[in-house]
This record gives C-alpha cells, sequence and structure tokens, in this order.
C-alpha cells in the first residue's frame, strides 16, 4: 500500500464533527515547492493538488466531499493553480509522482490541458497521474461561461481527447463539445503508451464512467468519519460493469483520498470513541489504513487535519508519517482484484 499526500495549495485543512474545511491560507504558509521536497523525502508516493479557476463568494452548491454538502472554501480563499505549482515541483524533486486531486475537466480547452500536463510528465520524466472529474460548483462554471448541466458530457469527450493527444501521431476529433482535425500534439508524455487517467467518483454514474473510460477510480473519505466499506456497492458495480464491457479489473487501479493526523497517545482525538478517520497514534492510523486496503484500495491520498493552520504543523505530520506509518504500509497487501498502484 501506498500513502499519498493532498496539497495545501488551496490551505490548510481541519475537520469540524462532520466536515472538513481548507483555511484561507497565507502563500508564505503554503510553500509547495518545500512542502513536496519534504514529502519526497517522507517516502510518500504522490502528491495531489485541487483545481478551481475560481472562488465565487456565495454558493449554494452542494459539496460532494462534505456529507453536510457545505462547501470547504471560505468566501475569500487563496489558490495557487496545481498545474503550474507541478511544473515546479517537477523540477524540484526526483521520485515523487505527480496529479491533479482533480483536474476539473470542463472548466479549461481540453487540448490546453493535454498540452500542460504532456510537458510536466516531460519535465518530471514520467510521473504524472492524471486525476480528472466533473465538478460540483454550479456558479463556478457560470462565471467561466460553461453550462454545469453539460459536464458529465463534456467530461467524457475531453477524456477521449487527453488519450488522443497523448498517444496519437495525428490528433482529431469530432464530438458535440469539440471538433478539429489533424493537429499535432508534440511532444508525447514520456510515460508509453500514456500517464493514467482515475476519476474521482463517489456515485454509480461516475463509477460506470470510470471504467469505461479511464485506467481508476478515486473516490473520497474525507468526512470526519468515514467506513472503509462505503464504496464497496461502487465496486461491485465496476466488476460488473466491466463483465459487460469485457474489461480486465486487474488492470484497473482504486484509490482513494481520506482525512488523516497523527497524534500521541494521551492526545484527546486519540482517545476518542467514535475515533475520526485515520487519526490517533501510529498503530491506529495504521490500523484504519489496513482496513482500507482491505477494502481494495492501494492508495490512500492523505488530507493531512492542520488545525492551527501552521505549515511547521503539515511538515511535522508529514516527517511523523514518513518515519512512523509508511514504513508499515509499505508491506501492507491491498485486497480485491484490482491492480496495485505503482
Amino acid at each position: 500500500m501506498e500513502i499519498g499526500l493532498y496539497g495545501n495549495t488551496h490551505g490548510q485543512a481541519y475537520r469540524g464533527d462532520t466536515d472538513m474545511f481548507l483555511a484561507h491560507t497565507s502563500i508564505d504558509q503554503m510553500q509547495p515547492v518545500r512542502v513536496a521536497q519534504a514529502a519526497e523525502r517522507a517516502g510518500i508516493h504522490s502528491i495531489w493538488y485541487p483545481d478551481h479557476v475560481s472562488m465565487p463568494i456565495d454558493s449554494t452548491s452542494h459539496h460532494t466531499a462534505n456529507v453536510s454538502g457545505q462547501r470547504a472554501y471560505q468566501p475569500r480563499h487563496n489558490m495557487l493553480d496545481g498545474a503550474v505549482v507541478m511544473g515546479a515541483v517537477a523540477a524540484s524533486t526526483t521520485k515523487l509522482k505527480l496529479a491533479p486531486s482533480c483536474l476539473i475537466a470542463p472548466y479549461r480547452h481540453p487540448l490546453a490541458d493535454a498540452r500542460q500536463f504532456a510537458t510536466i510528465d516531460q519535465l518530471s520524466n514520467g510521473r504524472v497521474m492524471l486525476g480528472v472529474a466533473a465538478g460540483w460548483m454550479d456558479e463556478e462554471f457560470a462565471s467561466l461561461g460553461q453550462d454545469y448541466q453539460d459536464r458529465n458530457a463534456q467530461t467524457e469527450e475531453c477524456i477521449e481527447i487527453y488519450k488522443r493527444a497523448w498517444s496519437e501521431d495525428s490528433v482529431s476529433f469530432q464530438g458535440r463539445f469539440y471538433q478539429f482535425e489533424n493537429l499535432s500534439m508534440d511532444p508525447k508524455p514520456v510515460q508509453k503508451p500514456r500517464p493514467p487517467i482515475v476519476y474521482g467518483a463517489n456515485t454509480p454514474a461516475g463509477a460506470r464512467r470510470a471504467i469505461r473510460l479511464c485506467d481508476g477510480i478515486y473516490p473520497l473519505f474525507l468526512d470526519t468519519y468515514s467506513d472503509p466499506d462505503r464504496h464497496a456497492g461502487i465496486q461491485d458495480l465496476i466488476r460488473r460493469e466491466a463483465d459487460k464491457i469485457g474489461r480486465d479489473i486487474g488492470q484497473f487501479l482504486m484509490l482513494c483520498a481520506a482525512t488523516a493526523r497523527l497524534t500521541d497517545a494521551d492526545d484527546a482525538d486519540a482517545r476518542a470513541n467514535p475515533r475520526r478517520t485515520c487519526t490517533g497514534t501510529a498503530e491506529q492510523v495504521i490500523g484504519d489504513l489496513e482496513r482500507l486496503a482491505q477494502a481494495g484500495f492501494s492508495l490512500v491520498v492523505c488530507m493531512i487535519d492542520c488545525p492551527s493552520g501552521r505549515l511547521e504543523e503539515l511538515e511535522e505530520q508529514i516527517q511523523r508519517f514518513g518515519e512512523e506509518v509508511i514504513p508499515h504500509t509499505k508491506g501492507i497487501t491491498p485486497g480485491g482484484e484490482w491492480q496495485p498502484v505503482v
């Protein structure tokens, strides 16, 4: 089993009684290159960066990561661009894999995104994983001149265009939203045939899209208390869909994201009952991660709970995960027939 890190480029994370939130964080408390280098030293597998273009000050959109639907962001919120940060991190690290969590495909033209992430794959010598999703904030779609109701169909076309742009010598596409003929999209990514694409989804419709179009699925356990088997129904659906289309799920990735925090044994979070997901002593956190592995997940991207909002707290948590957790999780074998992440 591998451990990833949810990037802090949209602020430091913290949890309430049921939901997760991101604090409006000053840029000097983000330091994304420094954080990525610390993650690499700790043996973290990959770092995953959130994606927004604008942040509506007022929003009634249901946030899919929180059981209450309350959005995680503040009305005024510092956000660094994920692709730009990934370019800087690519030049500052050597092993750490890089991914968006998740790229909201309809926000930008898919040829532009294909170009950006092929560039990052080149700069990192083949370390890109592409997390893709359809988005959830109606008001943000409106600000970008996009139709929220079309987002799923548009995302499907974007995924197909990424694949063609990364693998075909002459790139053409005729769809409902995008049309072009006989384009050069070079250089191609370092990875062959292309970087893996995982679909960010918690729903049956998203699961069907993942198995039809992508190399894996990436659901969320970001609320404060999460059942490791929450997505068993989605996994069963993927198995059925794979049978229908003749796809081998042994070549399909099962990844997830979860909130996490390491504490000492005398900390209230370690003694709480119920205890917050992936929170407590190293032994307790490893136990939660083992249960996620038994549920089939070979990579858990940890959104580390940092209630102080300080960079030093995040760096301390990363170091502790590297010393107390990762040496043990490396020996955990995930359950199920799914392809393990590498």
